[in-house]
This record gives C-alpha cells, structure tokens and sequence, in this order.
C-alpha cells in the first residue's frame, strides 16, 4: 500500500468509526475520487440528518481543487447533506471546516483559516 493511501484510509476508517461511537451510521467510501461520481470519502446518518465529509491529510496548507467541492454542492443540493472537509493534521489533531467556509475561500486551507474556520466533531 502506498504511504500516503495508507494515511488517509486510516484517517477515514478512525473518523468513520469515531462517528459511530456518536451514533451515526457511518461508512467510509473506498477510493471514493476514483469512481467517476460525486463521491464523497465518509458518508453519515443520524436521527435524519446526513453528512458528507471529504478528509485530508496534510503537514501545512493545501488547495481543494473545485472540481472536488462542487461534488460536495451536489450531496448538499440533491440528497440535502450537510457536507464538512475534515483534516487531520500532523501532531495537532482533527478539524473540521464546512463546505461553504471552504468554497467561500476559494478552496485554500492555511493554518490562519483553521484556527479562525475550524469547528468540533460536536459541532457537525
């Protein structure tokens, strides 16, 4: 297994069942941008309310490319999701953005826009 797809399935597969120990009914998309649909990575279900999470990896700050958050529009247009970006950063934990915060920055995510953006697990 590559290096880095191993790091992110164990991001997506601790996330997913962190979610369940919240009561969600979650399940993880294997290689969910592969497939040549809106695919998000985690999809969840809790007392009638469904989330999308794409998860992400990374040491500093990146770009979402647009392609990839118009995929979570359409979870949110046609299925009424509520889509997150979730990020696991090396030896400072686990954030979550939502989708509009990211579209609303043009997909950049920094370490400025994490601390002023980012919101609990309890939060989604």
């Amino acid at each position: 297994m590559v290096k880095s797809y191993a790091k992110g399935y164990r991001f997506e597969w601790s996330l997913t069942h962190e979610l369940a120990k919240l009561g969600y009914m979650a399940v993880r998309t294997p290689r969910s941008g592969r497939i040549g649909l809106a695919s998000p990575d985690i999809i969840a279900a809790k007392n009638g309310k469904l989330i999308v999470i794409e998860c992400k990896s990374r040491e500093k700050g990146f770009q979402i490319p647009m392609e990839q958050l118009n995929e979570l529009k359409e979870w949110e247009e046609k299925a009424g999701a509520k889509a997150y970006i979730a990020l696991k950063i090396n030896r400072k934990g686990v954030f979550f953005l939502t989708l509009a915060d990211v579209v609303g920055n043009n997909g950049n995510i920094g370490k400025k826009f994490i601390e002023e953006k980012s919101i609990g697990i309890d939060m989604i």
